[in-house]
């Protein structure tokens, strides 16, 4: 256990995963270092209110598994919740195709990891967690630093070629919403109004046209319409996905009795789009809001259109995404 002034890194396990707790005043992050390096719980703690949506259910699965010599197939297999990082989703790299498995390699292998706290008793610096990983056939490096400045959450990411040719990849913030903060007074501001229903059309095809919607009456699952600014009571009226183009980098959820909530904020050069999933249904009640790179559901649409991510070889990008508590919803 290693501390700051109000700030503590703390070493553990959930099951067999080799799990870190990052925290200060306000916020703890639960990290997995052994799964992905996800951020498995963000808790609110003034409120004692955990942010994300975890199945914590699935850990057992993970005794006494070697995730280096029984990988698991795809990012979703045995999934422990809260927000991981799926890259490659698609992608091509020589002959190399990426597309329905894997998907999301780096969501499913061990982490290294290093944690730094303030040396000497400097309490100007913050603690922070940094993790790395190489995929094993994408030839992909990536790191990835978490810290926390008073109520907010930061989030540092790189991603290097150490391939001999070119890359190209879809990646996806995939960070699932739930815990005890979502109910029906969780009110959510968007990066745009409007939305792609993308799998939909994956499955059925026809025009494009017929699958845009505004994000203020969608079609539900239960054949009804609604306002997605507004989560719906929890129930089981089904499961719902689609994408939106972002015209900013950030959204917002809101809960507007017990006055707080958070806005994610991401560079949208690299991440232009929003993948969202609505469950409510008796596996569980989240709302996924995913900054990525890619508008479709399927890998013959973002194939086509070419909508990867490129890195050359020996090139990489870093990126920065926050999480920041809010105590008013400005929209």
């Amino acid at each position: 256990m290693r501390r700051g002034a109000g700030r503590m890194i703390k070493e553990s396990s959930s099951g067999s995963i080799r799990t870190l707790i990052l925290s200060n005043e306000k916020l703890s992050v639960k990290i997995l270092a052994g799964k992905g390096g996800d951020i498995n719980q963000i808790t609110y703690l003034p409120e004692q209110a955990e942010l994300l949506h975890t199945e914590d259910e699935n850990f057992a699965r993970y005794d006494n598994r070697d995730l280096l010599t029984n990988p698991l197939s795809r990012y979703s297999e045995d999934s422990t919740g809260g927000w991981q990082d799926v890259v490659p989703g698609y992608g091509r790299y020589g002959s190399l195709v990426f597309q329905e498995f894997p998907v999301g390699t780096a969501a499913t292998l061990p982490w290294d990891y290093q944690t730094q706290t303030a040396a000497g008793g400097d309490t100007r610096k913050e603690e922070e967690v940094n993790l790395s990983v190489q995929l094993p056939e994408f030839p992909l490096f990536m790191k990835k630093q978490i810290r926390l400045e008073d109520e907010t959450l930061i989030v540092t990411e790189t991603i290097r070629n150490e391939g001999g040719e070119p890359a190209d990849f879809t990646w996806t913030q995939h960070s699932a919403f739930g815990g005890s903060f979502l109910d029906e007074q969780v009110e959510i501001s968007y990066p745009g109004e409007e939305i792609f229903l993308s799998s939909l059309y994956a499955g059925q095809g026809g025009k494009k046209e017929e699958y845009l919607k505004n994000i203020c009456s969608v079609p539900m699952p239960d054949g009804t319409i609604w306002n997605l600014k507004n989560m719906r009571e929890p129930g089981q009226d089904g499961h719902l996905i689609f994408t939106m183009k972002a015209e900013t980098g950030d959204f917002a959820l809101y809960h507007k009795a017990r006055k707080f909530g958070f806005r994610v904020t991401w560079d949208k050069q690299v991440f232009p789009y929003i993948r969202c999933w609505y469950q409510n249904t008796e596996d569980g009640y989240s709302f996924a809001i995913e900054p990525c790179n890619y508008a479709y559901s399927s890998f013959a649409d973002t194939d086509k259109e070419n909508m990867y991510l490129h890195l050359d070889a020996g090139e990489e990008m870093s990126t920065e995404i926050r999480l920041s508590i809010i105590h008013e919803n400005k929209g």
